[in-house]
């Protein structure tokens, strides 16, 4: 078992990328395995903090199906929160059979340099201006490249401590540029907003171990790397960051939303309004988009921005369909996890403090692509977030168990 749950950890992660829903076959196998514990009923040993994560999940699950249940929303939008249940007894066996280490983080590296493989090719054979490799989209591609990338990163640090730390070094920081430069090409503005945060989160944790010197240098690689990215030529940063100028200016002078950014500012003033409606529980799914036909009609809101079935952020798309309890509900599903995986950065063995940081980029990646899109309403948007999460739980409580 400890074989199977490590090869589908690295699965999970190498695949997700590169092959059309890459990332729910390990998911999938993974929970399949969890119905064993039903009879091998093996000691876990749970602590406080894992019924704690459990509980989080399950909450997340119970207060938006049972909302979907109250507005009548159509029977496939159960499926994204049932993700959350299902993690649960992955969880579950997860901490009973602990993947190897080496499993998650080259599985993560690997499929940051697949994805990024394809998506070039892609972008210089086949002519595609925004690739979006295995994915929907380039959004989701950009933000899950990103996030493979700075994770990738976290991943040096364990590196370091390796028999073959220079070969598995070069790995990691491999997976970061191809995570980067898949983020890069793909376009996805809102993706890019993580990197600075995420580099100064990791810079600021270790000048503490290292000195100040060590938080100078990151965020002079920083400055470098994306000085770098803004002038080379054909830069898709330069291009994307000039276009998101030029539409914010002409949105604000004319009013025109015929943008992206034109549209999303549309999206979520219309999102701001309709929640007024019924800001304790939301209006549903059902109700969001029949309001937007409405206020289209009635040339409350412009029909360019009618047909989106969500507000384009996270925070703003719970609240006008959940209320005020999904957003709170949202926000506890990021943060209470956050406070773990701190509470771990702080006092876990060095061993183990490569999993907490992983822990916190992931959800600080998440946090910040919701400003901008709305991953949760998709099923790589939720399965990236929630898995991974347990995931890194795991192998990180049984590093403090090895080290205790």
């Amino acid at each position: 078992m400890l074989r199977l749950t490590s090869v589908c950890v690295f699965l999970f992660s190498a695949l997700a990328l590169a092959f059309n829903s890459g990332y729910s076959l390990a998911a999938v196998l993974l929970l399949l395995a969890s119905i064993s514990l039903l009879w091998t009923r093996p000691r876990i040993g749970l602590q406080r903090a894992d019924y704690l994560l459990m509980g989080t999940l399950f909450v997340y699950f119970f207060i938006y199906t049972a909302n979907m249940f109250l507005h009548s929303d159509p029977g496939r939008e159960y499926d994204m929160p049932s993700r959350a249940l299902l993690a649960i007894p992955v969880m579950l066996l997860l901490r009973a059979y602990p993947p190897r280490p080496a499993a998650w983080w080259s599985g993560v590296a690997v499929g940051a340099m697949a994805g990024a493989a394809l998506a070039f090719t892609q972008f210089f054979t086949d002519g595609v201006a925004r690739p979006h490799a295995a994915t929907s989209n380039a959004i989701h591609y950009g933000n899950v490249s990103m996030l493979l990338g700075m994770l990738s990163l976290c991943g040096v640090a364990w590196a370091r401590h390796q028999s073959r730390h220079a070969a598995w070094t070069a790995l990691m920081v491999a997976g970061c540029l191809a995570g980067v430069a898949g983020s890069i090409i793909s376009g996805s503005r809102g993706g890019w907003l993580a990197l600075p945060i995420c580099i100064i989160i990791l810079a600021v944790h270790y000048s503490r171990q290292h000195g100040k010197r060590y938080l100078l240098s990151a965020l002079a690689i920083l400055a470098v790397l994306v000085t770098m990215a803004y002038v080379v030529p054909s830069s898709p940063v330069r291009e994307r960051t000039i276009a998101a100028m030029n539409e914010l200016k002409s949105f604000e002078t004319t009013g025109n939303i015929y943008s992206s950014v034109g549209q999303r500012f549309e999206m979520w003033r219309s999102a701001w309004y309709m929640s007024s409606e019924n800001m304790l529980v939301g209006i549903g799914r059902s109700g969001y988009l029949a309001e937007k036909q409405e206020m289209a009609a009635e040339g409350k809101m412009n029909a360019v921005a009618r047909d989106f079935t969500n507000a384009h952020n996270d925070y703003l798309d719970a609240l006008v369909k959940r209320g005020l309890i999904g957003l709170l509900t949202l926000l506890a599903l990021f943060l209470l996890p956050m406070k773990l995986f701190i509470n771990a950065l702080r006092h876990a063995a060095p061993q183990a403090q490569p999993m907490a940081m992983a822990g916190v980029i992931l959800l600080t990646c998440y946090m910040t692509f919701g400003l901008t899109t709305t991953s949760l309403t998709l099923n790589i948007g939720i399965v990236m977030l929630i898995f991974p999460m347990v995931m890194l739980w795991s192998l990180l409580q049984d590093q403090q168990r090895r080290q205790s």
